[in-house]
Order: structure tokens, then sequence, then C-alpha cells
């Protein structure tokens, strides 16, 4: 797989990097004879490795989002209190 994303620290460049490989994978899919070249279930391997890694990277953010989401909700009961 050849992208040119490397940086993965937001919801988008995951996005990016999947819409490439599924559009790889069509691109493979939709030729007419099926010829499974060297290196071809490596590659396999590899694409599911790849998946593996984005799907992480994708809980990882929104565990983070979820973190900064009760931040700030935590801010605003103070904020509340304060004005109580």
């Amino acid at each position: 797989m050849n992208t040119n994303i490397t940086d993965f620290s937001s919801r988008e460049s995951l996005l990016q990097a999947n819409s490439a490989l599924i559009a790889q994978l069509q691109t493979r899919l939709k030729t007419k004879r099926w010829k499974v070249s060297e290196g071809e279930n490596l590659k396999v391997a590899y694409y599911r490795v790849l998946i593996q890694a984005l799907q992480c990277q994708n809980a990882i953010l929104k565990d983070t989002e979820l973190d900064d989401l009760k931040k700030e909700i935590d801010d605003l009961k103070e904020l509340i209190k304060c004005r109580e």
C-alpha cells in the first residue's frame, strides 16, 4: 500500500487512510482476471495490520475526545457553582 498519509492524529487523516485502502482494494477486486501475484498474501496481511492500527488509533482519539468533553463538563459545573 502506498499512501502519502503518515499523520494519524485526527479522524480526518484516519478516514483518508481508510479511503485510500478501500480504493486500492476496489481496484484490485475489479480486475477481470484474478491472478495471485508473488507476495500478495503478505500484502493482505499488512492490510489487516494497517486496519487494526487504524482501529486502535481511532479508539485512542475517541477516548481523548471523551476526556476533553468530561473536562469541559467539569469546568462548566465548577463555573455554575461559582455563580450560585
